[in-house]
């Protein structure tokens, strides 16, 4: 098992194209492969960078024999997905200005030894922007 290289992937529940303008015009990633209309993108930080993030519409998760979709709305979160941040001010601000949506702004957490800030994609799913280079 290796985690050096490791992608995360957001399975997608309601609007596929709503979710590839977010995470393009507002969080600034480059689509690599894969466009707006799906069912799969992968994104890099910059052009001709690895992949690093993408997204697969749920509905084709069922061609894995074996998984089915939870028939559910909602659910608690279970997962966040952590992006450090080299200027989490300068990172807060900039996402802000193109419409992120955040939880509240930046904290500092001395119990976890970092300054962080939460935001939810289109689907729901937690994020945590965050500053462990010292408080």
């Amino acid at each position: 098992m290796r985690f050096d290289n490791t992608t995360i992937r957001i399975l997608v529940r309601k609007n596929y194209g709503e979710c590839f303008d977010f995470y393009t015009d507002k969080i600034g990633l480059t689509p690599v492969w894969g466009d707006r209309n799906g069912p799969y993108t992968s994104f890099a930080v910059e052009k001709d960078a690895p992949p690093c993030f993408a997204i697969f519409n749920g509905e084709n998760m069922s061609m894995f024999k074996g998984y089915n979709q939870p028939d559910c709305n909602s659910q608690p979160d279970t997962v966040v997905a952590v992006i450090p941040s080299d200027d989490l001010e300068k990172d807060y601000k900039r996402l802000k200005e193109a419409g992120v949506q955040f939880l509240g702004e930046p904290q500092t957490i001395e119990d976890w030894g970092m300054r962080c800030t939460y935001f939810r994609d289109p689907e729901g799913n937690l994020f945590e922007l965050n500053d462990a280079s010292g408080i």
